[in-house]
């Protein structure tokens, strides 16, 4: 033991032979990692000879080295946890990330339909549905920009919902109007 507190290499690589397989297994039997249980045994061996410990007898360095390795397995364990924890909340906000792209290419799609039905309609019917839905202009203004009455423009809308309704059907004319909001903050 006096050689292990002077560092002698030879009583070192004695016990490291007498030690090595008993402390691996142990350290293997806590983590299940083969890798990590050899570093961190190479880990205890190198404290071993960096601290000015001394050790009454072959069963206190064991017991050293127990210490040790149990601490490192456990942090190593704490260690893991974290990073599979922040491996799951990234996969998870990575589907999310998948579910709202895919949700922007369905409302693409949709705003897409609807422009291509809208430009379908005739000239009039045209200006006075994107002025009123997708701009956001209200009846009155509206009747003043095309010197129109605001009953003419709502029965002109009344008219186009009609038409996209026949075209689009009822649900989908409804999620598109729905989608008029973020259709005004594209134009």
């Amino acid at each position: 033991m006096q050689s292990i507190t002077d560092k002698d290499p030879a009583a070192f690589n004695e016990v490291y032979d007498k030690l090595y397989r008993k402390l691996f297994l142990f350290a293997k039997s806590l983590i299940y990692d083969t890798e990590e249980a050899r570093d961190i045994v190479a880990e205890s061996f190198f404290k071993l000879w960096t601290q000015q410990k001394q050790f009454s007898n072959m069963a206190h360095l064991q017991v050293y080295f127990y210490t040790v390795i149990k601490n490192a397995c456990i942090d190593y364990l704490r260690k893991d946890k974290l990073r599979t924890k922040i491996e799951n909340q990234l996969i998870k906000a990575g589907n999310v990330q998948e579910n709202v792209i895919e949700l922007k290419f369905q409302e693409a799609e949709l705003v897409q339909l609807l422009y291509e039905r809208i430009n379908q309609l005739p000239e009039r019917m045209q200006q006075v549905f994107k002025l009123t839905y997708l701009d956001g202009y209200t009846r009155s203004e509206i009747a003043q920009m095309l010197n129109l009455s605001e009953n003419t423009v709502r029965n002109t809308n009344a008219a186009a919902m009609k038409a996209l309704r026949l075209t689009l059907g009822a649900e989908q004319l409804l999620i598109l109007i729905s989608l008029a909001g973020t259709l005004q903050l594209a134009n």
